[in-house]
């Protein structure tokens, strides 16, 4: 049984983030508690990022440094020198509200939920926008049958793109057993899906749930790292071989296992129509169980253009979809306000 020092751990990985860690690294410790603990792992960082971590005093942050491993092992690397009872993970280039900690410190008073989802922004520094994201459910907590029903409709179940259980790693408080016992069969060798590698099997382990509206991690949408798409392919076809593998140890539907397939395909098809790569585009939508897919959830004008395989309008589709849904976001934190 594992030792715990603290009530919540935050893992940061740090890579080349020089200009966002200090903010990053400030949110967290702005909080006044003091039963948690802050580890950084710089992972082969190139630029000032491990010196600027080097320079804070306060005793609850823990620097690590490592050589360049990726962001799953660097992950990986956190969760191994965590002393928590819950583990939240912050990106380098994002931050946090001050008033995170003592949210989910409170809530944990109540029960020791398997984990807790909250609310997010998403913050495009050019355009001055936010979108925010959260689910469609009641705020509170799911167990049992209530928990059974968020499954099947939100992560087993949820319409492609739309209402499915967000599988990112942020936005969200895991409890460290739980977390630990799936950590050592995980894959290791994907980057492009790794948030996805980890969240499917977690959420489909969780026993108990609290939903949280509030929007309380900020994350920077724009001059993120370049994805390399076929590569990102490859990392899909590998999750999706990992997760069918696992269907029985992860109690996964077969439904879901075509949904989650199919989203991470489509992730990557639209990612090489917004960087022209047409081919590999092409080849997607010339995969036989893709097209079957793609004929089954595709919706709207960007879906039809893209099975046409109009890649110059699709990508005109494609803008115009962000900056509808950018307006709707920035219109919905108004009123979220008012």
């Amino acid at each position: 049984m594992r030792e715990f020092e603290k009530k919540i751990s935050v893992i940061v990985p740090v890579c080349n983030a020089e200009r966002y860690v200090a903010r990053c690294i400030d949110s967290i410790l702005s909080s006044p508690l003091e039963d948690i603990e802050v580890i950084a792992v710089d992972d082969g960082s190139l630029d000032r990022s491990l010196e600027i971590l080097m320079m804070y005093k306060d005793p609850r942050l823990k620097v690590f440094s490592k050589r360049s491993e990726g962001m799953f092992r660097t992950w990986k690397y956190g969760v191994e020198r965590a002393s928590g009872e819950y583990i939240v993970f912050v990106d380098a280039d994002d931050y946090v509200s001050p008033a995170l900690f003592e949210t989910v410190e409170s809530l944990l008073r109540l029960r020791d939920y398997d984990l807790i989802q909250h609310g997010w922004v998403e913050v495009y520094e050019r355009s001055a926008r936010k979108t925010c994201g959260s689910l469609d459910i009641p705020q509170g907590e799911y167990l049992g049958e209530e928990l059974r029903r968020v499954k099947d409709g939100y992560l087993f179940g949820g319409q492609v793109k739309q209402r499915m259980f967000p599988l990112a790693l942020y936005g969200k408080v895991f409890r460290a057993e739980l977390f630990c016992s799936l950590l050592p069969a995980l894959l290791e060798n994907i980057s492009a899906f790794a948030g996805e590698s980890i969240c499917i099997p977690y959420l489909s382990k969780m026993q108990s749930l609290y939903f949280l509206s509030d929007h309380l991690y900020f994350r920077r949408k724009e001059e993120r790292s370049v994805v390399n798409q076929a590569r990102a392919l490859v990392d899909a076809k590998t999750l999706d071989g990992f997760l069918r593998a696992n269907e029985e140890r992860f109690s996964l539907p077969e439904d879901a296992l075509d949904r989650w397939y199919y989203s991470f395909h489509l992730n990557v098809l639209e990612g090489a129509v917004r960087g022209k790569n047409d081919e590999l585009a092409k080849r997607i939508l010339g995969e036989k169980k893709f097209g079957a897919l793609f004929a089954k959830y595709r919706r709207g004008l960007c879906g039809a253009l893209l099975q046409k395989k109009l890649f110059p309008l699709a990508r005109l589709s494609l803008k115009g979809r962000d900056a509808v849904l950018g307006a709707r976001g920035a219109i919905a934190s108004v009123f979220r306000k008012n």
